[in-house]
């Protein structure tokens, strides 16, 4: 479980996390991003990632809605710059999975010693 620092000062809010970002410290963090939001003043709110050492799912979803949304991110560490990537880059497509398992449909053959008849065109006598 990772640690926060808040340092909330007059004009910038800033939030460091130290270690797994998860679980509780997820719904801390977005609270008091959405608290500086609903300020009527115009603080910065900026996260520090450098001393990051891994997220959960909800914590990446965060991390990059905040991104998104403008949050200035602080990396400093060669790891921290990884996590800045994949927060930043555009998620995964999922690849739409074709499944083999059906049958090929096949012509219907027909004997080789089998004569076609026509029919008689339309009007003939």
């Amino acid at each position: 479980m990772a640690t926060i620092k808040i340092h909330d000062r007059a004009d910038q809010v800033r939030v460091e996390i130290v270690g797994k970002f998860a679980g509780e410290t997820v719904r801390e963090v977005e609270t008091v991003w959405k608290s500086v939001l609903d300020e009527a003043g115009s603080r910065q709110f900026a996260v520090d990632i450098s001393r990051l050492s891994g997220y959960d799912a909800e914590g990446r979803k965060l991390l990059r809605e905040m991104f998104q949304h403008g949050v200035t991110m602080a990396a400093k560490t060669p790891l921290s710059l990884v996590f800045l990537n994949e927060i930043s880059s555009a998620p995964p497509r999922r690849l739409a999975v074709v499944s083999e398992a059906r049958p090929a449909i096949r012509p219907a053959t027909k004997p080789a010693n089998e004569v076609k008849t026509l029919r008689p065109a339309a009007g003939a006598e």
